[in-house]
């Protein structure tokens, strides 16, 4: 896993930043795909066993997968600059067809394993409705098309699997992520609440409010909610029930803090870089914009914790 993580780390850093770790060169983005996308394949059939009994070590049927996505997409990325030119996305060769089928199987059950059986039922029947879209009624009604068709499409293409969310998280997502995690690992993650507390934990309701100006401060660099609840929540969830806060309403605050974090520039959630994508803006005018509306969603939180607190006489931790 580490060795995964960490030349997934050396592309997306030689690739985003154009270091010149390897001889001054930087791969076609494609190519670069090809490489990320295998290694991050690779990394779900190690951290999503099938089973609770998998969990201390990869049995030998993930192994096996492992070994197939490397071999796939080693293939992917050393033959990139024909896919491309020779457009396998309309007219693959037999064995393109055959490797986008294998694809195809692996993605599905890496998103069951990651999403459950849900997003799995999902994926399969909209990535399968070219096939039968000529059956469908009125609007929903399109060209029907062969499994071999689809399979090109969706894995050698660019509108499917290497569509705009998954262009956006290996060119954008990456680098903002990668700057994320090295600010906590240097500390800031720890000087956030720090401060927090210093600032906020007097007053009245006061780990409440700690709450939610640490989550909006991890969000600034985490642009994700788990991460949020997993680094301010073992101090601020304990500090709310001392002062008399129910544990359901102190994980409720940190909760709804945490979500919070995802709209807090300048590292939001994903969904803001796919945004940036599509309207064909630059992330920071989506960041920008973003900013009133996450700094009015935390003082409504704000507010909401000081009369909360108000009215069932909480006080705040001293000092």
């Amino acid at each position: 896993m580490a060795m995964l993580t960490a030349a997934a780390t050396v592309l997306a850093v030689n690739q985003i930043f154009n270091l010149g770790f390897f001889i001054n060169y930087v791969m076609l983005d494609s190519r670069y795909m090809y490489l990320v996308t295998g290694t991050m394949l690779s990394m779900v059939f190690i951290t999503f066993p099938t089973t609770q009994k998998s969990l201390n070590h990869v049995p030998w049927y993930d192994i096996a997968i492992i070994a197939v996505i490397a071999v796939v997409f080693g293939y992917y990325a050393f033959y990139a600059e024909r896919i491309v030119l020779e457009a396998w996305e309309y007219a693959a060769p037999p064995i393109g067809v055959w490797l986008a089928l294998v694809t195809w199987a692996i993605v599905l059950e890496a998103g069951r394993r990651a999403g459950g059986w849900p997003i799995f039922v999902i994926v399969l029947v909209l990535s399968l409705y070219p096939m039968y879209s000529d059956r469908m009624p009125d609007v929903l009604a399109g060209i029907g098309m062969p499994v071999q068709d689809v399979a090109i499409f969706h894995i050698l293409g660019a509108e499917s699997l290497f569509g705009i969310p998954m262009q956006a998280f290996a060119q954008l997502v990456f680098g903002f992520l990668l700057f994320g995690v090295a600010l906590q690992f240097t500390g800031g993650g720890p000087f956030f609440i720090h401060f927090a507390f210093a600032l906020l934990g007097h007053l009245r309701g006061g780990p409440a409010k700690v709450a939610i100006f640490s989550s909006g401060l991890m969000g600034s660099m985490s642009g994700g909610p788990v991460t949020n609840v997993l680094t301010t929540g073992p101090l601020s969830i304990p500090a709310m029930q001392r002062i008399g806060f129910s544990r359901h309403y102190a994980a409720g605050v940190e909760a709804s803090a945490s979500t919070g974090g995802v709209l807090m520039p300048p590292i939001m959630g994903a969904t803001a870089f796919v945004m940036a994508s599509f309207l064909n803006v630059s992330y920071v005018t989506v960041a920008v914009a973003a900013i009133v509306p996450s700094v009015l969603y935390f003082f409504g939180l704000f507010m909401q914790i000081d009369a909360y607190a108000a009215r069932n006489k909480l006080e705040g931790l001293p000092r």
